[in-house]
């Protein structure tokens, strides 16, 4: 069963304007889905697909690549292409004999080699697109209508006056703890048995993805790297502890941070400083990118085990700050993101760098609010003034309010639900 995808408008505007359409992503986050709907949706029966995860096709390609393209002049859908990357030329050379007119839907799922392969041959040429694992206002078959204006409330200020005082509830049993426990893959959304299909995930991911990726020679050893990493999400992680703990360098460990990276399964959020006499923490803060595979790693399976987890307070964080980031990325909002931390502890989980100004973000998980929640947000507020119009809670107080003179309460319900109808400006 095929459900709606936010990025799919930005698919459609796109296709108009370049030669081909890259999305990339995790492992089964749903690319091959999505483009082969839309393919039909806005080429009905036009669009031949090749998959590339299949040895049969790679050999075709690779023993005649001048026959390949011959036998496929038309609209073309090439599928997991980051395993034939020396396809890329290839593709220069059909873009520029179809100059003007859209020719390619390409998916796949290791970034840095398919993005060496746009930048050497497919610049200007193709759109590259993100597609993350499910996020909630998708799941709940939100409009991206009402996508669009929750990507909106989190820029303007003006905005959210508008809907000050408007109420977005949200609360532990009903919206965030089934969410995190089940994170946005497809299969694990769109059907029963989540913690089967995770584990079958985590064996695929380790024996297959990783061996193409990198010779990881103790497979087991990385598994417990994987779960270490799922355990410290939303913190600047300690490689020094890491290493210890596994007995790999410190060389091993950023190898395998990067692995994890490259196939989308941790994001790096890059720490936020400029020229200053403050003493500030410059290294990046990782993000487990979906909360059901973080939780399953570390067997956490129950509400119960969630809730009572003594580091729920990071776990919520990550939980929140990617579905930020899978809002931004499906509706083609570019991304840059950064987290504030001082020495003594004071820190804004979530910068958003918007037109040249900054949007400090501060995740709570609670109801209530008192003045100690805002001691970050102030102090980034004063510290970049110039660069900071207004600051952001975003908590489970459910509604909408200005709590300082620069200052709003977004609720989480609004984020996760989607805005009310015909809230805010047309």
């Amino acid at each position: 069963m095929y459900r709606a995808r936010f990025l799919e408008r930005k698919i459609a505007d796109l296709v108009k304007i370049f030669g081909a359409v890259l999305v990339t992503g995790p492992r089964q986050a749903g690319k091959t889905s999505l483009l082969s709907h839309l393919a039909s949706e806005l080429f009905p029966g036009a669009v031949q697909q090749v998959s590339f995860d299949t040895p049969s096709e790679i050999d075709a390609f690779r023993r005649d690549p001048e026959l390949f393209f011959a036998n496929h002049p038309g609209l073309l859908f090439l599928d997991e292409v980051q395993h034939v990357p020396d396809i890329f030329p290839y593709l220069k050379r059909e873009l520029d004999r179809a100059r003007g007119s859209f020719r390619f839907f390409l998916s796949g799922s290791q970034h840095f080699e398919l993005m060496k392969g746009v930048t050497e041959s497919l610049a200007g040429r193709t759109a590259v697109l993100d597609l993350w694992p499910f996020a909630v206002q998708e799941a709940r078959e939100v409009q991206v209508g009402a996508a669009v204006k929750t990507a909106e409330f989190l820029q303007d200020p003006e905005q959210l006056e508008r809907i000050s005082g408007d109420q977005y509830p949200c609360n532990d049993r009903s919206d965030v703890v089934p969410a995190m426990l089940a994170g946005g893959y497809p299969p694990v959304v769109l059907r029963e048995g989540a913690g089967d299909w995770l584990e079958a995930y985590r064996r695929t991911y380790l024996q297959r993805d990783i061996r193409q990726l990198s010779q990881v020679g103790d497979l087991g050893l990385f598994d417990r790297f994987l779960t270490l990493c799922a355990g410290r999400s939303c913190t600047v992680l300690n490689k020094a502890e890491i290493s210890r703990v596994l007995g790999v360098d410190h060389k091993t460990v950023d190898h395998w941070l990067s692995l994890l990276e490259t196939s989308y399964q941790i994001v790096s959020l890059p720490a936020y400083h400029v020229t200053t006499t403050k003493r500030l923490v410059r290294r990046p803060k990782w993000v487990f990118a979906d909360t059901g595979l973080a939780l399953h790693l570390q067997g956490i399976r129950d509400a119960r085990g969630l809730l009572g987890a003594p580091h729920f307070g990071k776990l919520f964080e990550s939980f929140v700050i990617m579905e930020v980031r899978k809002l931004y990325g499906h509706l083609g909002v570019p991304w840059d993101a950064y987290f504030w931390r001082t020495p003594k502890g004071l820190e804004c989980d979530l910068i958003l760098a918007v037109g040249g100004t900054l949007v400090p973000i501060e995740v709570k998980h609670g109801a209530t609010i008192g003045d100690g929640d805002f001691q970050a947000l102030n102090a980034f507020l004063e510290d970049h003034r110039k660069l900071v119009p207004f600051g952001i809670l975003l908590s489970l107080y459910p509604r909408v309010e200005k709590v300082s003179r620069r200052i709003f309460n977004v609720p989480l319900g609004l984020i996760l639900n989607g805005p009310k109808i015909g809230a805010g400006p047309e």
